[in-house]
């Protein structure tokens, strides 16, 4: 199965039967199985550099992240952002008031604001990552999080250190809804477009899959 059609079933079939992974090639098919949609998804694009978040099938919020500016994949010591099916594994911070830096996932009480040059910090929230496929084994092991950054500015270009960075404001948010157990998929397709793109579509007969 194609990656595109992968991540057509990962954004609208509430059952997959025999899905490809979403790393594509990197790893074999997966068996046939009945799975229920999730709770919770978040989906990241590394062509957007966005991520799109799900309750069940309905589609919630997008926001905007920074992938690694090294490309995808999953070898040691190699500043990739992985691709692939994740979980969260766990929410660091929880609490912390907005723009904390966090060093080996404790808060170390310096107060970053945004845009503050001060290399590949880690900021406000870490939402911690495990991967579930062989593409994607050693995330938790390498430290791939999801995360608050200072570089804001960065945000939708791929410029991170393998890691999914977003803003403070953003991430807060995502953590007062998002709990350990979630789904997250890494790919390489686009998202599908908002309501008013697909109209905007559909006025042009443009073909595309609209949120619900």
């Amino acid at each position: 199965m194609s990656t595109t059609a992968t991540l057509s079933a990962i954004l609208l079939l509430p059952a997959v039967l025999g899905l490809a992974s979403c790393c594509g090639s990197r790893c074999q098919k997966a068996p046939v199985v009945e799975k229920e949609t999730p709770p919770q998804r978040l989906v990241v694009s590394i062509p957007d550099q966005k991520m799109l978040t799900f309750e069940g099938e309905k589609m919630k919020r997008r926001y905007p992240v920074s992938t690694s500016r090294f490309g995808v994949g999953d070898k040691p010591h190699s500043n990739l952002t992985p691709l692939g099916r994740l979980e969260v594994v766990g929410i660091i911070g929880q609490g912390l008031p907005k723009g904390m830096r966090l060093y080996s996932r404790e808060p170390t009480g310096e107060i970053l604001k945004p845009n503050t040059t001060i290399g590949d910090a880690i900021v406000t929230r870490i939402v911690r990552l495990r991967g579930t496929e062989p593409c994607n084994a050693r995330t938790f092991q390498r430290c791939i999080y999801i995360h608050g950054t200072t570089d804001e500015k960065g945000l939708r270009k791929p410029v991170s250190w393998g890691c999914v960075r977003m803003g403070s404001s953003d991430i807060i948010h995502l953590c007062r809804w998002v709990k350990p157990g979630a789904e997250v998929d890494i790919v390489e397709e686009p998202l599908p477009p908002t309501k008013f793109q697909a109209t905007v579509g559909r006025l042009f007969h443009w073909g595309s899959v609209a949120e619900q």
